[in-house]
């Protein structure tokens, strides 16, 4: 069977190191969760510099959420990438405009008659863009990593991203069955066997009361 071709699904935003990077860890992070592969994601920036890392403040945030950024290399808008990209999510109503302006030029140039429109705003999806933190304190990039993962719901929805992808059901783990029961042989219960007493010579000792204090449970205060 030949392998299918994968859907690429690009964030832009300026300059590729604060925001369109954390959209593009938040979304692998979901389509990962929901099993849904033959989708690639990657960001871009209208104005990026090539080789710029990722702003610490991002990568930061990202980890406060158990995402490792590892090695990121931000990355400018390409020709290529106009022509191949099965969806463009733009941060801002602006960035879009340009983007739009820019992918059918490109695409006039190589010929093409009929220029369907892929790309979105995040406000097209969310009804809000997504602002700039660049320059701004780590709370501004917190609120602004709390707009784009409440918007990745919607825009998986938006994209119709689990119909073109391929689902992938998690397997069960390999101590487990089905139905939740551990497999292998049942244990046998053990059983509590009071031996008899033997009968000695002379005079019967006092029988000693054993005292059991039941402990209590330990109390565990959970803090949020």
């Amino acid at each position: 069977m030949a392998a299918t071709k994968q859907k690429k699904i690009v964030f832009v935003c300026t300059g590729n190191t604060c925001r369109s990077p954390m959209a593009e860890y938040l979304l692998k992070r979901e389509l990962k969760r929901l099993g849904l592969r033959d989708i690639k994601v990657c960001s871009v920036g209208i104005a990026a510099k090539k080789g710029d890392v990722i702003n610490p403040k991002s990568a930061q945030v990202l980890l406060e959420h158990g995402i490792e950024v590892g090695e990121f290399s931000s990355t400018p808008l390409t020709n290529r990438l106009l022509k191949d990209a099965f969806a463009f999510v733009c941060m801002t109503d602006r960035h879009c405009e340009l983007l739009m302006d820019m992918r059918w030029n490109v695409l006039r140039k190589s010929g093409a008659e009929e220029i369907e429109n892929n790309v979105w705003s995040f406000g097209d999806i969310t009804g809000y863009d997504v602002m700039d933190p660049y320059g701004r304190d780590i709370e501004c990039y917190r609120y602004v990593y709390g707009l784009l993962e409440a918007g990745m719901s919607a825009l998986i929805e938006k994209l119709e991203l689990k119909k073109h992808a391929r689902i992938v059901k998690p397997r069960a783990s390999s101590g487990t069955s089905s139905t939740g029961k551990k497999r292998g042989r049942p244990k046998k219960e053990a059983t509590e066997t009071t031996p008899t007493p033997k009968r000695g010579r002379g005079r019967p000792r006092k029988s000693i009361e054993s005292e059991t204090m039941e402990e209590k449970p330990e109390q565990i205060r959970l803090e949020f």
